[in-house]
């Protein structure tokens, strides 16, 4: 199992939580956000999904979250104040055979290979603007400056 791995339920649905580091990752914006595409640094990742959707947290470090672990706000476009992710015209079709390692690569894959387009109810998900955050890393290559994470208030504990 990959050691990425943090929580399985197997039941009906079924639900992964899984952890990916800061990276470089793709990025796609639609035309109206003025963001070019490209490729920008993103922070460590929780990812909590099933069959049907997922939500999505950062951390302010790579280190290996505990129960205790404070979650930050998803700093994308598309993503719900709880975590949640607007999918959009996104069709979500993961087999009830999949591998754990298809079935965590297929909601990253669908999460990174979309369209972000809009904030969700307004609300922002980091201190600043978040135009402007995407634009400047995707221009400039920098590192995800974790001092625009705002606290979800919720910790690791909170998914299980």
């Amino acid at each position: 199992m990959s050691e990425n791995v943090l929580f399985i339920d197997s039941a009906e649905n079924g639900k992964v939580i899984w952890l990916t580091k800061g990276q470089k990752r793709p990025m796609l914006f639609t035309e109206k956000l003025s963001i070019p595409n490209g490729s920008a640094e993103v922070p460590p990742l929780v990812w909590c999904a099933n069959r049907h959707g997922m939500k999505i947290f950062a951390l302010d470090s790579d280190e290996r979250p505990n129960e205790e672990t404070p979650l930050f706000h998803a700093p994308f476009f598309n993503v719900y104040e709880s975590g949640s992710v607007c999918m959009g015209t996104v069709d979500i079709s993961i087999k009830r055979s999949a591998s754990l390692e298809a079935f965590m690569a297929q909601w990253e894959h669908y999460f990174f290979n979309s369209y972000f387009s809009h904030l969700v109810n307004s609300h922002n998900p980091i201190k600043g603007n978040c135009v402007n955050l995407w634009r400047g890393l995707i221009e400039n290559q920098g590192s995800f400056p974790k001092e625009v994470l705002i606290s979800s208030g919720l910790t690791l504990k909170n998914l299980l």
